[in-house]
């Protein structure tokens, strides 16, 4: 049944709208429908925001950062309006209830099903963090259960909202405190460990059927959530000390999302086939939730409470519509999955909330499916009773390293060597939109920006009698990341990239990281501005057109300096520089051929360092 009032859209985009699924704090999701009948999520932000030029810089960037995301337990975001008067987003639509509904409804997971659950979720997570965006607000009724498993929705997008300082004009708090990272409540940056700490939230939610932090009042929950442990029930041993561990208070002391799912189903787990093993087995044997809301002739309708997934309201969801999503009736959730443990260790878990709480269900066998086609590690045994966890080795790029420098060039002036780029009187230099620019051709063929981070390649002679503090030696192992694009103007064969131990008067010392037009990654060294490749490159299947997360490491040591090489969170090229070039700077880089035909215009955007926590240290 079509619900719109009058003044409400009937056609947003290509889309032709069917029904107001919820209102939220953020915006309004309707029902929709493409040319080709595929019925879609159109999630439209609220005009107080949108009329804001630094939230629709931000949400530029979070939208074509959420594009980027690979479809791993996620609703894929399609595509996004990202200029004109009304801002917006397209979803996929994914039918199932949420998570809050589910667990309201039918009562709290339990075992397999809550397994399936947490490595879901945690699978999805590794996808949203390799892809360089940060949820931002992970709770449970962002979380569907669709007929294929559990689907994160609405990643990265409320992050725009931190241009407004974290509070929206009504004096909310952006997100959902219960399941918020105290350093955020703290109102320190955001970064992937806040995620992990929500999914530590939602899962012992699932597992209990309440939120682990209790208190109604808003400074009540606050107060717990920055200073009280949290009440972990419903869980076995194994998970239960998992939970924990992502709810350290510390951010530094969590897990990532890649060690989480590492923990949960083997070492080294790939997200592509963690994600197909979960639809699979959730489609084999889906247990019984009790219907929430009848799915009749009518058809989806707006219930008082439903929560759209924008909804920054710390209050249960209603019946209905939520997450800009429908709910039909009869079977539908989270069904059993592996995760079986061969020991069961003892009571007395940490962070249990209640020692000694093992319960029958710890006790109980249970026989489980095999994920990705290997036994299920022995989570409870590896260090978990210890209070620990182990470093895992992964394909995705390391998100343990601190942020030590960040620029996403929204404002001019931050030390970079361009002014103000017009694409007409300047060929590099920060742009109106929010992005550094490059432009290069066979007549200048090559660019390269150095990032005025806070470090020096060598320590500098001390003056006689300086009292002076030193400025802090570029630590010997890096991590650098920039999202990267090619804009309309191009044309021919160009490359654009990241560049570490760079050495650059006249002649060119340094490595590059490189993608070039066609998709082709590689590891180049030079020395004096001659040099070669390190290794054979890579082909990689891009979409043509949309930016990616370029993300390279320096790590010095023993051996030689190992390099390695990211593209949208998964690694291209790994190699070994036996003879490694000396310390150096660091930055961007575009390039085409010397006196070629070719026309590059690179756009650079979110340039991050992240190294060791000891930088800079004496």
């Amino acid at each position: 049944m079509n619900n719109l009032t009058p003044g409400e859209p009937l056609q947003i985009g290509r889309y032709r709208v069917l029904s107001r699924l919820g209102r939220g704090g953020m915006g309004t999701v309707y029902l929709g429908e493409a040319p080709d009948g595929q019925r879609v999520a159109l999630k439209v932000i609220n005009s107080e925001y949108s009329q804001h030029e630094q939230f629709r810089m931000r949400f530029r960037r979070e939208a074509d950062a959420a594009l980027r995301v690979r479809r791993f337990c996620t609703a894929a975001v399609l595509e996004a309006a990202l200029d004109g008067d009304q801002l917006y987003v397209v979803t996929e639509f994914v039918p199932g209830p949420n998570l809050e509904e589910a667990v309201r409804s039918g009562g709290p997971l339990r075992g397999s099903s809550l397994d399936a659950l947490a490595v879901g979720v945690a699978t999805a997570l590794t996808a949203i963090h390799g892809a360089g965006v940060v949820h931002r607000d992970l709770k449970p009724s962002n979380v569907l259960l669709s007929p294929v498993g559990p689907r994160v929705i609405d990643f990265g997008i409320a992050r725009a909202l931190d241009t407004l300082s974290g509070v929206t004009g009504t004096g909310e708090i952006i997100g959902t405190p219960r399941y918020m990272a105290p350093e955020v409540l703290r109102g320190e940056p955001v970064s992937p460990a806040c995620d992990v700490f929500s999914w530590g939230c939602l899962v012992a939610f699932a597992a209990s059927g309440r939120a682990p932090f209790g208190g109604e009042a808003l400074h009540a929950v606050l107060y717990q959530v920055l200073n009280t442990e949290p009440v972990l029930e419903g869980m076995e041993p194994g998970l239960r000390g998992l939970v924990a561990l992502a709810m350290e208070k510390d951010p530094a002391r969590r897990p990532t999302a890649q060690q989480l799912l590492d923990h949960m189903v083997g070492r080294s787990a790939a997200p592509e086939q963690t994600a197909h093993s979960v639809q699979a087995a959730w489609q084999q044997s889906p247990p019984t939730l009790r219907e929430t809301v009848p799915w009749g002739e009518a058809g989806p309708q707006e219930q008082p409470g439903a929560q759209t997934g924008w909804n920054r309201q710390d209050a249960p969801a209603g019946p209905g519509v939520h997450g800009g999503r429908t709910v039909p009736g009869g079977r539908q959730g989270p069904v059993a999955y592996p995760g079986a443990r061969p020991g069961q260790p003892g009571p007395g878990q940490p962070g249990t909330g209640r020692p000694g709480q093992a319960g029958a269900a710890a006790a109980t066998t249970r026989r489980r499916k095999v994920i990705a086609g290997a036994a299920v590690a022995a989570v409870a045994a590896a260090a978990l009773g210890a209070g620990g966890y182990l470093a895992m080795t992964s394909g995705g790029p390391p998100d343990d390293l601190p942020l030590l420098y960040q620029d996403d060039f929204t404002q001019s002036g931050t030390g970079w060597s361009g002014g103000a780029y017009d694409g007409q009187t300047s060929r590099y230099g920060y742009a109106p939109e929010g992005y550094y620019a490059m432009d290069v051709d066979g007549d200048d063929a090559v660019r390269r920006e150095t990032a005025p981070i806070p470090f020096v390649p060598a320590p500098p002679t001390p003056s006689p009698g300086s009292t002076a503090s030193p400025t802090p030696v570029t630590p010997a192992r890096l991590l650098l990341g920039v999202t990267a694009g090619v804009r309309g103007g191009s044309s021919g064969t160009g490359e654009y990239g990241l560049f570490c131990r760079g050495e650059d008067d006249i002649k060119a010392t340094r490595y590059e990281f490189l993608l070039d037009t066609s998709g082709r990654a590689r590891i180049r060294r030079t020395v004096k501005s001659a040099g070669g490749d390190l290794a054979e490159p890579v082909q990689l299947d891009l979409d043509k057109g949309k930016p990616v997360r370029i993300q390279a490491e320096c790590s010095g040591g023993a051996e030689g300096v190992r390099l390695t090489m990211w593209v949208d969170g998964t690694e291209v090229q790994s190699v070994l520089d036996g003879n490694p070039l000396p310390n150096g700077e660091v930055g961007m880089i575009a390039r085409v051929g010397e006196k070629s035909g070719a026309t590059l215009k690179a756009s650079f955007d979110n340039f991050t360092l992240h190294g060791p926590a000891s930088a800079g240290q004496p």
